[in-house]
C-alpha cells in the first residue's frame, strides 16, 4: 500500500485528536543558549539529566535530552497530566516505559534527526538511519562483517546495483530489523537472520510504504506492520502491532516540547556551563 506523503507538517497542538503520534525534531538546526539547556535539563528526571551530562560531545547531549523531552510531552498530553506527576524508568533492555497506562513509545535518533512514535493499546517501535556509510572501514569491508545479521534472500537484495543502492538498501533493512526488535522488547539478542524481511516496493520520497513482508523463521507474521518513510536522506521506519493506517510526521520545535513543560529539578548553572563548553561533534 502507498500513503501520500506531502512532506512533513508542522506540529500543531490543536491539531491533536488522538494518542497516536509521529514527531521529528531537527538537531541540526538546534543551537541551544544557556538558558534553553538550563530549561531542558530542568525539565526531564534527575537520572536521565545525569546520564546526558556524561556525553562528551553536544551532539549526543542534545539528541537525548530532545528524545526525553518529547517522550514526557507525549505522555503529558496522552494522559492530562502535568509534566511532575509523570514518572519514567528503564526496562531490562534500558527502554523507556511508563507503569499504569496502556501507552506505548519509542525514540530514535541519527544524524540531526531525533524521532518519536506514540501508539495508545499498540506495541510500537521507531527507527532512523541516515543512508551514508560514515564507518572507519570500506564499504566492502562493512558488508563482509555485517552480512552474518542478514538473511540470505535480505542479503541478495542488498547485493544488487551501485554503492549508493546498495547503501541505501542496507540501511532500510537495518531499520526494519531494529523498529522489529524494539517492539518486541527483544533486543538485539533474537538471531537477526531468522528475521526475514520483503519488500514489495521501493522507497520513494513522498510516499509512505506499508506493504512490505515479514517472516520469522519462515514463518509470514502478518499481525505485523511496517510504514517506511523516506524523509531527505534518511530512512524511517515504525513497527506496529497489527494492521493499521500509517500516520504522516510532524515537524516539532523547541518551543513545542517545552510549551506545557515544568522544572522538575533545581537550577544547576556548573551543568549548563559544562555542555556549553563541550565540542559539538567528534
Amino acid at each position: 500500500m502507498h500513503i501520500i506523503l506531502k512532506n512533513f507538517a508542522q506540529y500543531n497542538p490543536t491539531m491533536t485528536t488522538s494518542n497516536r503520534v509521529r514527531w521529528v525534531f531537527d538537531c541540526g538546526n538546534w543551537f541551544p543558549s544557556e538558558n534553553d539547556w538550563s530549561k531542558a535539563s530542568r525539565s526531564i528526571q534527575l537520572e536521565e539529566k545525569e546520564r546526558i551530562g556524561r556525553f562528551v560531545f553536544k551532539r549526543d547531549a542534545k539528541r537525548s535530552i530532545i528524545g526525553q523531552l518529547m517522550i514526557r510531552k507525549f505522555l503529558s498530553e496522552a494522559i492530562q497530566l502535568p509534566w511532575s506527576k509523570i514518572k519514567t524508568k528503564r526496562d531490562l533492555n534500558n527502554k523507556p516505559i511508563i507503569e499504569g497506562f496502556n501507552l506505548n513509545f519509542n525514540v530514535s535518533h541519527d544524524g540531526n534527526f531525533v524521532v518519536l512514535a506514540g501508539e495508545e493499546d499498540i506495541s510500537v517501535g521507531i527507527d532512523i538511519m541516515r543512508n551514508c556509510y560514515k564507518g572507519g572501514k570500506s564499504l566492502n569491508e562493512f558488508f563482509r562483517l555485517m552480512h552474518r545479521n542478514f538473511h540470505s534472500n535480505e542479503w541478495a537484495y542488498i547485493s544488487k546495483g551501485t554503492d549508493m543502492k546498495k547503501t541505501n538498501s542496507f540501511y532500510r533493512f537495518w531499520c526494519l530489523k531494529e523498529s522489529y526488535v524494539k517492539a518486541t522488547g527483544t533486543g538485539l539478542t533474537i538471531d537477526l537472520k531468522k528475521i526475514c524481511f520483503v519488500p514489495k516496493n521501493e522507497l520513494k520520497k513522498d510516499l509512505i510504504l506499508s506493504d512490505t513482508e515479514l517472516f520469522v523463521d519462515g514463518k509470514l507474521m502478518s499481525d505485523w506492520s511496517f510504514h517506511e518513510y523516506l524523509y531527505d536522506d534518511y530512512t524511517i521506519t515504525v513497527c506496529i502491532k497489527g494492521s493499521i493506517t500509517p500516520v504522516n510526521f510532524k515537524l516539532i520545535t523547541f518551543q513545542d516540547l517545552i510549551s506545557n513543560a515544568e522544572m522538575i529539578t533545581e537550577e544547576d548553572e556548573n551543568y549548563c556551563k559544562l555542555f556549553l563548553n563541550k565540542e559539538e561533534q567528534p
